[in-house]
């Protein structure tokens, strides 16, 4: 489940946000063919539809638990639903591709990313490409006092809610959380990977970060085992 502290910050600064995450429009569609059916989970402000788009993966659907967020993004002309939880309103198999950009970091908690990633397995085809790119642990002295301070701020508090983890902080009110590459291909263990990349980007709040862009496929092995 998404805190309501986390819906309720990203209300509050819906219109006040940019994300820099690059996108690589040409990468997705190469894996997906034109007109793909795209899911954008977490979609934000719409800030991927344009891209999209332009080259010929036009049906696009996205979904935020914000209202705020997806007013904005319906004022740019995409097509989002508002999603209250994990679940995701669609049927099995309904999408070609998903992206998940800068969503794993809002969302601090082990069981409710797995639970997200468990659902856009559920939401693919078989075969069907997972992109996504979000925020590895820093190095700098700033973000190692922030994470440092996660921990040990209420150890037992942090614990229970399962947020005593290196990487997550808190911010004007949210949590939010950087990640451990060997988490990240722990949580995208189920999908086929084909292509993982570090780039640099720029935070919603101006400071230079260390991402990564994680790209696989939907599995087909179990779907060839059960005809087999």
């Amino acid at each position: 489940m998404i805190a309501s502290a986390q819906v309720e910050y990203w209300n509050r600064v819906a219109d006040e946000k940019t994300f820099g995450h690059p996108l690589d429009v040409r990468l997705l569609a190469r894996l997906t063919g034109a007109g793909a059916r795209v899911l954008d989970c977490g979609c934000g402000y719409g800030r991927l539809a344009r891209p999209i788009k332009e080259a010929g993966l036009d049906a696009m659907v996205g979904v935020d638990p914000s209202l705020e967020m997806a007013r904005r993004a319906r004022r740019a002309g995409m097509a989002v639903a508002v999603v209250d939880g994990t679940r995701l309103p669609f049927p099995d198999r309904a999408f070609d591709a998903a992206l998940l950009f800068s969503v794993l970091t809002c969302v601090p908690r082990d069981e409710d990313q797995r639970a997200i990633v468990g659902e856009l397995e559920r939401v693919l085809r078989p075969g069907g490409v997972l992109y996504a790119s979000d925020l590895v642990v820093q190095d700098d002295e700033r973000n190692r006092r922030r994470y440092e301070a996660g921990v040990a701020g209420s150890a037992a508090e942090s614990t229970a809610a399962g947020l005593a983890v290196y990487g997550v902080f808190r911010l004007e009110g949210a949590v939010f959380r950087h990640h451990e590459k060997a988490w990240i291909e722990e949580l995208f263990s189920r999908f086929d990977p084909v292509e993982r990349r570090d780039i640099e980007v720029t935070t919603m709040n101006g400071h230079p970060a260390r991402a990564f862009q994680w790209i696989g496929r939907k599995s087909t092995v179990g779907i060839k085992a059960a005809r087999a």
